[in-house]
């Protein structure tokens, strides 16, 4: 019969492997467990590069249209500008003709009572030397005469 021994020691021999057995399984679960963790946080870091990236992409084209806007908006300012400075010459020049027809307006003003005054002083003269004056409705023009002393 095999001694108390021999089975102790086969035992153990046999105990060895088995341990070593479970602890190989340990560690390949482990090195298992870690790996799909490195696995999921390398696809997290790429998941996130990859928003970084549509991200990026979206502020570049956000960037251009805002840029493109500033653009047409400062073209638009220039535009608006060159007409406002145009309008502003263009009013000067209306407001110097305005002016020049005031003062003609006035010089011809002064001319017709000049005028109407030589016009009493010669009807004076004509009633004066026992003629009679051309009746009013004979006058032609724009402007009545008026006859002598409704002045």
């Amino acid at each position: 019969m095999p001694q108390l021994g021999d089975i102790l020691i086969q035992l153990a021999v046999g105990v060895v492997p088995l341990g070593v057995a479970y602890l190989a399984f340990r560690s390949a679960t482990d090195a298992n467990r870690k790996t799909q963790q490195t696995a999921l946080m390398q696809a997290e870091r790429q998941a996130e590069l990859e928003r970084s990236k549509v991200d990026a992409e979206a502020y570049s084209r956000a960037k251009t249209i805002y840029e493109d806007a500033l653009n047409q908006m400062d073209k638009h300012l220039t535009r608006v500008r060159d007409q406002a400075a145009q309008v502003g010459a263009d009013l000067a020049t209306e407001q110097n003709a305005s002016l020049e027809m005031r003062r003609q307006i006035r010089q011809l003003q002064a001319q017709i009572r000049a005028l109407e005054r030589t016009v009493v002083a010669l009807r004076a003269q004509i009633v004066a030397a026992g003629l009679s004056p051309v009746p009013a409705s004979d006058l032609t023009g724009p402007f009545p005469i008026r006859p002598p002393g409704l002045e």
